[in-house]
């Protein structure tokens, strides 16, 4: 499955599209479910402001996470966050939010977290759903069905029981821990079925080869790097989003180029300027090869429309990954990890 569809010129992410559907049946599912409640229209606004710190917790903690990339680079708070740790900052905050509000309009604090992991387990329900639906990978499935199971029980038997909330939560965490612990999901490919991957740019595909030559004059061609994790981004320098995502990379690359992971930051000079290029290498002290795509000859075979956009490719030589957008030290890793 694609990962983006276009609308005109602009890509948007499925993955948003699966969230803000979800979201959307969930609360439909949730407001059914309290209709006759007196304090229905509060504890919906509750919930939602919690939703609201949640997210904005996640997104401004890159600056207490990262405080001199972002002094150095402000822009970057446009398109990064807190990543996990955010994650976790979000609902430690929209926890504390709930309490208090909970106090200063009297309203039942079971209740409060009661319609809360109700919400929670119909999103989750109907995201892992989708997502096993068009991927059909095992361990989504297995997910969306017990997140099913769990919001069956907890909205047919639960009725605001704070003790059948705590023990969903604890079942939630084991049924986790086991998956996360176990190969579902996983991939094996030998070596005689990677031969017969036909050519291509979308994830499975091989990755189609190019040569290019260097800001340093020498010529790099991607089949040479086979054996590496190879980060294939695409760039300019007039784009603000690749600006943002230079400080990531050359973070990441410092601390994780020993470790059979390449970049090649492919410049569309064809658009760009040479000069330009070099001053910006040095303006960002970038440590990895700067490819210069002068006739628009990888633009072209990587069919390049917005930029930055990257194509992560396997040790054998395979997509595993696109990816539209500025990337995070944090989303690096995963790519990378994803493509073991």
């Amino acid at each position: 499955m694609e990962n983006y569809i276009s609308v005109g010129s602009f890509p948007v992410k499925i993955v948003w599209l699966a969230i803000l559907g979800s979201a959307l049946i969930a609360y439909g599912i949730l407001n059914v479910k309290i209709r006759k409640e007196p304090d229905k229209k509060q504890l919906l606004d509750v919930l939602s402001n919690a939703i609201v710190i949640c997210w904005f917790i996640w997104k401004i903690s890159y600056v207490l996470l990262h405080p001199a990339l972002t002094f150095k680079h402000p822009f970057n708070l446009l398109y990064f966050n807190g990543g996990e740790t955010g994650v976790v900052l979000g609902i430690i905050a929209a926890v504390l939010y709930l309490l208090r509000a909970a106090g200063k309009r009297e309203l039942d604090r079971n209740r409060i977290f009661y319609s809360g992991i109700l919400g929670l387990t119909i999103f989750f329900a109907v995201y892992y759903g989708a997502h096993f639906a068009s991927e059909t990978v095992a361990a989504d499935g297995l997910i969306s069905l017990f997140f099913t199971i769990l919001a069956f029980y907890l909205y047919t038997y639960g009725s605001f029981q704070l003790k059948k909330t705590v023990l969903s939560m604890l079942v939630t965490a084991l049924f986790f821990s086991v998956i996360n612990n176990t190969p579902l999901g996983g991939k094996k490919e030998d070596a005689a079925a990677v031969e017969t991957v036909a050519t291509g740019i979308k994830p499975g595909n091989k990755a189609p080869d190019f040569d290019l030559k260097t800001i340093d004059g020498e010529t790099m061609r991607l089949s040479d790097l086979k054996g590496n994790v190879v980060f294939i981004n695409l760039w300019a320098t007039w784009c603000p989003p690749c600006r943002a995502e230079m400080p990531e990379m050359v973070r990441y690359y410092n601390e994780h180029s020993s470790e059979k992971i390449e970049i090649l930051a492919v410049n569309l000079t064809d658009s760009d300027s040479e000069k330009e290029v070099k001053q910006f290498a040095d303006d960002y002290k970038i440590n990895f090869p700067i490819l210069l795509d002068t006739e628009g000859k990888a633009g072209n075979l990587y069919k390049t429309v917005s930029i930055p956009t990257t194509f992560i490719v396997d040790k054998k030589g395979i997509i595993r990954e696109k990816y539209i957008g500025p990337m995070s030290y944090e989303m690096m890793d995963e790519f990378v990890k994803a493509a073991q």
